[in-house]
């Protein structure tokens, strides 16, 4: 099931992004910083998650051109 697959990769990259907040955390990163990075890495999973979306949606099937409606071009 895709959504499993899914919702491990969240998983996955949320286990990810919590490491590296420990790891800031224990290297005495400031807040500021930490919460600069942190918020980067989440944005970055956001979008890879989105992506995998993407690749997992079936592509539309081809519109038959007969099936098109013309085109009427107007005068300005």
């Amino acid at each position: 099931m895709p959504d499993d697959r899914l919702q491990r990769r969240a998983d996955g990259l949320a286990a990810r992004v919590e490491a590296l907040a420990e790891a800031l955390h224990a290297g005495g990163v400031s807040e500021e910083a930490s919460a600069e990075l942190l918020s980067h890495a989440s944005a970055a999973v956001l979008q890879a998650l989105r992506l995998e979306l993407l690749i997992e949606q079936p592509e539309a099937p081809a519109i038959p051109r007969r099936d098109l409606v013309p085109v009427i071009r107007l005068a300005a």
